[in-house]
């Protein structure tokens, strides 16, 4: 009996931190189950802790936003399709 209502108050409290997670993800604050990192994130997360350890590698950080943003810039505009807006 001890037993089942043990993992009873295990099983209540995983559920609560679950629900609480998800509140925090609503608003923005971390990623919990409905939105995913990518491979990517993953990477620059670990050249950001090899930075610490290694500084000749915050060059290659910042080598890879700039190529990023240009990137960026040279695409379409965000949120378009690149067709003109309707005359009214």
């Amino acid at each position: 009996m001890k037993i089942l209502l043990i993992v009873g108050l295990i099983l209540a409290g995983l559920y609560g931190l679950d629900r609480f997670l998800l509140w925090c993800e609503a608003r923005g604050w971390i990623y919990w189950r409905k939105r995913q990192g990518t491979a990517v994130s993953a990477r620059n997360a670990a050249l950001h802790m090899q930075s610490l350890i290694e500084p000749g590698k915050t060059y290659q950080i910042e080598e890879e936003q700039s190529e990023r943003e240009e990137e960026d810039d040279e695409g379409a505009p965000p949120g378009g399709t690149g067709r003109k807006k309707p005359r009214r």
